[in-house]
Parts: structure tokens; C-alpha cells; sequence
């Protein structure tokens, strides 16, 4: 995936000098400016994303989960380059992983100035925004690609213009989430629950094809956030649509169940084998980020 050329990666650059600089961090990650050493980004700007000392220990899983999300949106964005209006492309990044002073780091392209567009809650940015409505509509696109099985969101990063060629303008994407029916892309999957709150509040615009297909009576199911919410593996059943259970949001946008119908599941009937985060991500541990570093 990374000879992609809807992936946007470290390109030759094998090397990064980490520096102290601090770019940004959320709930559990951290991210510092670094500088590329030889390659083809040789001396540019890196962003450096590791975990907090305190949540070291879920970082191999967390970077596979990165890397799971970051291919299945390249594919979409691959796909979606076909068919989008002209310079309305989009790249995303796919880092590395790079082991420094003995901690991890998530190496990718510096994206500067970036806004967010969409959350995986179902928020959505202000549609005046040519942008955000691109995006919404890159976020449609994907659940009909797949058989409304999953849609790309929680999307953040820039338009990158070039008033010298339209070819080479696009939008540069990062930290993507995907909601899923099968809830097989971590704690900021929100599964058929996440996949209709974005529907409950995505009106069709100039991006949109008439052809798509999308859910017939999507319900709002989450409080609307702009930042990334995330759910335990221990609710994992809560997020498909034969549970009527609702949610709130919990410390640092862990979201928590709060109503459920005597017909949905018990906590018996929780069988998050198949999930790729253990009960050991309970909901004393703050697992969320405003801008999911």
C-alpha cells in the first residue's frame, strides 16, 4: 500500500532526528516536531507520534490498528481519485514506526494547518466549507463502496493548493477512522451505530452522487463531538443496531452506555473475542484524543 498513489509516506527517508519540540498532544499520545535525515524528504518537517509513558503498553497494538486504517482508507482513496472532480483528490498518510532513545514513534509527513472536517460521532464541520462537504461526501462515497459494510471518518488535514498546476493540488488527509459493521478497526470504530450517525446528519451536496446508497432512516446515536470518541471493547455489542442502548460521553470522550432496553444484551451476552483490543481497555482508562495523535 505504500507505492500507493493515494499514499502520501516517508517516501525513501529511513532516518528522522526526533526533537523536543512538542507539535500537539491528546489523551494518550504525543506528538513532536522531527527533521528527515537523507532520502527524498531529506530535511523536511516529520510529525513524531508516540504514547504517553502511562499507556506504553498498548502502543504495538494501536500502531497495527494505525496501519489497518490508514490501507483500508488508501484503497477508498484510491478508488474515490477515480471518479472526484478534477483536483479534488485525496492523499493520505501512512508513517513507520521508529524506535528512538527506546521509545516508539509513528513517523509520517508533517501536514501544517490542518482543520477538521468530519468525527466519528457523527459531527460534522461548518458545509459552508467546500472542504467539508467534499469530505462528508468522500465519507458517503465509501459506505457505498463497500455495501454500506463501513464508511471512512473522524477526517482531518488541508487542501494543499498549487496555483502553478491544478494537477498537483489535493486534499492531504491524517488520522482517519473507519466505523465498520463488523467493528474490526479498534476502540474508534463505533460500528452501525457510528455509520448511522453520520448519515442522520450528512445532506447530500454537489459531491454526492444521486446513485449512492445510504441508510433509509439513520438515527443519531452518540453525543455529537468534533473530537475522536471512542467505546470499549467491553460495549462492542451496544454498537449494533438490535441494541437500543444510547451513550454519553464519559472522561476525555470514552463513551458510555447510559440506556438499554431489557431486550438488548447483558453483560453475559458480551463476546468481544473478535474484537482487536481486550477488556483490559476498560473505561478507567482514558482512551480518546481531540485530534486522535
Amino acid at each position: 500500500m505504500s507505492n500507493s498513489s493515494a499514499a502520501r509516506t516517508n517516501l525513501t527517508s529511513n532516518n528522522v532526528n526526533v526533537t523536543n519540540y512538542k507539535l500537539g498532544e491528546g489523551a494518550f499520545r504525543e506528538c513532536y516536531q522531527g527533521i528527515y535525515v537523507g532520502g527524498n524528504r531529506n530535511k523536511q518537517v516529520a510529525a513524531c507520534k508516540r504514547f504517553k509513558s502511562q499507556y506504553a503498553r498498548i502502543e504495538n497494538e494501536f500502531f497495527a490498528q494505525d496501519f489497518q486504517i490508514a490501507d483500508k482508507t488508501i484503497d477508498m482513496a484510491e478508488s474515490w481519485n477515480e471518479i472526484c472532480t478534477y483536483g479534488k483528490e485525496i492523499m493520505v498518510s501512512r508513517g513507520t514506526v521508529h524506535t528512538k532513545g527506546g521509545r516508539k514513534y509513528m513517523v509520517e509527513p508533517l501536514i501544517r494547518d490542518y482543520d477538521k472536517f468530519t468525527s466519528n460521532s457523527g459531527w460534522i464541520g461548518n458545509t459552508s466549507d467546500w472542504k467539508v462537504r467534499c469530505m462528508e461526501a468522500f465519507t458517503h462515497y465509501t459506505y457505498h463502496k463497500t455495501g454500506g459494510q463501513m464508511i471512512v471518518c473522524d477526517i482531518q488535514g488541508r487542501y494543499r493548493h498549487n496555483r502553478y498546476s491544478k494537477a498537483k493540488s489535493r486534499l492531504e488527509l491524517g488520522d482517519p477512522a473507519i466505523c465498520s459493521r463488523s467493528r474490526r478497526y479498534g476502540p474508534t470504530d463505533l460500528g452501525e451505530k457510528g455509520i448511522e450517525s453520520f448519515f442522520a446528519n450528512h445532506c447530500c451536496n454537489e459531491f454526492c452522487e444521486s446513485s449512492w446508497s445510504r441508510p433509509r432512516t439513520p438515527s443519531q446515536w452518540f453525543p455529537l463531538s468534533k473530537g475522536t470518541s471512542m467505546v470499549s471493547s467491553l460495549h462492542s455489542n451496544r454498537l449494533a443496531l438490535q441494541s437500543r442502548a444510547t451513550f454519553r460521553m464519559g472522561g476525555n470522550l470514552l463513551m458510555e452506555v447510559v440506556e438499554e432496553d431489557e431486550d438488548d444484551y447483558s453483560d453475559s451476552d458480551d463476546d468481544s473475542s473478535d474484537d482487536d483490543y481486550s477488556n483490559d481497555y476498560s473505561s478507567d482508562d482514558d482512551y480518546s484524543d481531540d485530534d486522535y495523535w
